[in-house]
């Protein structure tokens, strides 16, 4: 039975416990933040450590870019007028 699911929560459920967490951690960084002690910690580092912070914040934001290759040779050398003559002798038959 390798690769059915025999059990747990239905498909499309969120899970309880991370959605908790997620509450809890943004409850904490929301007292931190609004009692000021988080900009005055900021402040306090040096400014290599205070971007890193920043740059650390910034991925929960804005998604990372992810490359993309795209290969656009095209392999059949055929021509429009190729393509309307092999059309045109399908209608033929």
């Amino acid at each position: 039975m390798k690769g059915k699911k025999t059990g747990g929560r239905a498909k499309g459920t969120a899970n309880k416990t991370t959605t908790f967490t997620k509450i809890i951690i943004n409850n904490i960084l929301s007292d931190y933040q609004s009692s000021g002690l988080m900009a005055e910690d900021i402040s306090e580092l040096e400014p290599k450590d205070r971007l890193h912070i920043m740059i650390k914040l910034m991925e929960f934001n804005i998604p990372k870019p992810q490359s993309v290759s795209l290969d656009i040779t095209n392999e059949s050398k055929k021509t429009i007028e190729d393509n309307l003559i092999a059309l045109s002798e399908e209608n033929e038959k």
